[in-house]
């Protein structure tokens, strides 16, 4: 049996797993990146709460076409940036991880201090060379 889970790439760090990140009770707005690649969406709600930035969400790859689905986000305050990308990570039944391509849809979470803009892009993976492809990015505030 195959499970899938979204894995969050911080920094250049892999982040196994996704940790639970409460939303403040504060009402949330919609995100949606620019629908820069047809296989790929991501959509969800962000909110700032106590100087924080809060953001909910789903990604879903929709074909098996040899690009591993993915959405980043980069939260800025002044002169600093925090990126924090995200994608569909399946585990074999033997408990070794990989790069999912086809139809699947995962929840995804991340929480920054950094809450002066939020921006969202998606992105794909090419599971032959590894490199990613990134679309337009999409200032959400």
């Amino acid at each position: 049996m195959r499970r899938i889970a979204a894995v969050a790439l911080t920094a250049g760090t892999l982040m196994a797993g996704m940790a639970a990140v409460g939303t403040p009770a504060e009402a949330a707005t919609s995100w949606a990146p620019y629908n820069s690649y047809s296989n790929i969406s991501a959509w969800g709600t962000y909110s700032r709460s106590g100087g924080s930035t809060y953001v909910k969400g789903y990604l879903r790859d929709s074909a098996k076409n040899g690009w591993t689905a993915c959405v980043r986000f980069l939260f800025t305050e002044g002169s600093k940036q925090y990126w924090s990308r995200h994608k569909i990570i399946a585990t074999t039944s033997s408990g070794s991880t990989y790069n999912f391509d086809g139809k699947g849809t995962v929840a995804i979470s991340a929480k920054s201090s950094y809450s002066s803009h939020l921006w969202v892009q998606e992105c794909g993976r090419n599971k032959k060379t590894g490199k990613y492809l990134y679309g337009k990015g999409k200032k959400l505030f």
